[in-house]
C-alpha cells in the first residue's frame, strides 16, 4: 500500500496554547492541527514533530510530518491549518516529502532565541562570553528538566551568544538538540551567574561538568522563547512517477 509523506513548517503563539502535544481537554498546537487535518486528510492519527514545546513558547519554524494513504493537495492543507486558529496558528509551507522523511529524527539541528525585553545593566559582553565556553560537545544534564532515566544527555552545541538589540537581548542557542527545558533552564542560570561578581566566564562550563541540577536556577520564563528554526540534511528520492520529491 502507498503511503505520502507530508512536511508542514509551523508557526504559533505559545501562549494561545497549552504546549505543542496533544493533551486530554486542552488546547494544544498538535490537537489544533490534527483537528484542522481531520477535513482534508481524515486518515492522518499522528504527527511526528521536530522540536516540542512547553506551554507558553513560541514557534517560528516548527516542523511537523505526516502519512496519508492518498495524495493530498498541500494547499488545501495549508488553508486548512491556517482556519484552525487564524490568530495564532500559520502553515508557512506544505509539501510532500521523499518517504524517509520524518520531522523528529531526520533532524540535525534545533535553533532557538531567547528574548530578554526592557533589560538595563546588563553586561552583554560577559554574558556572550559565558554562552560561547559553552560551545561543544559535552553532557548538559545540569540544565535539564524532568529528563527520563536513562536518557542521554550529550548534546552538541554549535552556536551560544547574546546580543544588544535595541532595548532587549536576544539569547541564540543552535544545537544538534536540546534536552526537556534545557534552554529556558540556561538562559535562568546565566542570568543569576551575571549577577554574581564573582563568577567567571567558565561558570555555565564548570556548572555542566559538575552535573548538578540542583546547582543550577529556576527554568526562565517561556513567553521570552522561540524555537526559530528546525534543520535538516538534503534529502531527495524519486517518486514512481518520476517527480524529485525533497525532505530536506
Amino acid at each position: 500500500m502507498d503511503r505520502f509523506n507530508y512536511r508542514v513548517v509551523l508557526a504559533y503563539r505559545g501562549t494561545d496554547f497549552a504546549g505543542y502535544a496533544r493533551q486530554p481537554g486542552l488546547d494544544t498546537v498538535e490537537g489544533a492541527v490534527l483537528e484542522a487535518l481531520a477535513a482534508v486528510a481524515p486518515d492522518v492519527r499522528g504527527l511526528s514533530v521536530g522540536g516540542r514545546t512547553d506551554r507558553g513558547v513560541h514557534a517560528l519554524g516548527q516542523v511537523i510530518s505526516f502519512w496519508s494513504r492518498a495524495p493530498r493537495d498541500v494547499r488545501a492543507i495549508e488553508e486548512a491549518i491556517d482556519a484552525a486558529r487564524p490568530d495564532a496558528l500559520a502553515a508557512l509551507e506544505v509539501r510532500r516529502v521523499a518517504r524517509p522523511f520524518h520531522a523528529q529524527h531526520s533532524a540535525t539541528l534545533r535553533r532557538y532565541l531567547y528574548v530578554l525585553e526592557d533589560v538595563h545593566d546588563l553586561d552583554v559582553a560577559r554574558l556572550d562570553r559565558m554562552l560561547a565556553a559553552l560551545v561543544g560537545r559535552r553532557c548538559f544534564g545540569a540544565f535539564a528538566r524532568d529528563t527520563p532515566a536513562g536518557q542521554p544527555t550529550v548534546r552538541t552545541l554549535y552556536t551560544a551568544r547574546a546580543v544588544q538589540r535595541g532595548d532587549g537581548v536576544h539569547v541564540e542557542l543552535c544545537g544538534d538538540g536540546f534536552l526537556r527545558r534545557q534552554v529556558r533552564v540556561l538562559v535562568g542560570t546565566a542570568l543569576r551567574e551575571l549577577a554574581r561578581p564573582d563568577t567567571d566566564d567558565e561558570a555555565l562550563v564548570t556548572l555542566a561538568a559538575a552535573g548538578d541540577r540542583a546547582a543550577t536556577a529556576e527554568a526562565a520564563a517561556p513567553g521570552g522563547l522561540y524555537l526559530v528554526k528546525v534543520g535538516y540534511h538534503a534529502m531527495l528520492a524519486t517518486s514512481r512517477r518520476g517527480h524529485v520529491l525533497v525532505g530536506g
